[in-house]
């Protein structure tokens, strides 16, 4: 029987590697990693510790223990196993913002886009 568990593990594990490598191509102008710049609760600034937020040219994502797929809808980021944090919002200056309510308080957490130095180059 233990056979049995090994099919479906590696089954959904197969699955979700084909959900990233097969997914079209994502949009290169939100492509990379983001770091927080920004934490609100209820209009209060606070200390932004979130982990980067990563988007992978696949259409993978990583991000608050969180791995999935990501799809681009007009100006809205849609993560697939985001189910607390909602639509992640594209801003200006390759910002993408998050609103959600948790424990009854309004959260808003930016991200910025970290700058990616090209292969090969460097700095003088």
């Amino acid at each position: 029987m233990p056979q049995r568990g090994y099919f479906w593990w590696g089954l959904i594990s197969l699955l979700g590697f084909l959900a990233c490598t097969s997914s079209a191509r994502a949009e290169d102008r939100v492509v990379g990693t983001y770091r927080c710049t920004s934490y609100q609760v209820d209009g209060r600034i606070g200390r932004c510790s979130s982990p980067p937020l990563i988007l992978h040219a696949d259409g993978c994502y990583r991000i608050w223990g969180e791995e999935g797929t990501y799809k681009v809808r007009g100006r809205w980021l849609v993560l697939s196993q985001a189910k607390k944090r909602g639509l992640g919002r594209l801003g200006p200056g390759r910002q993408i913002s998050f609103d959600f309510t948790h424990q009854g308080k309004k959260h808003r957490v930016t991200f910025e886009r970290q700058y990616e130095a090209l292969p090969g180059s460097a700095f003088i």
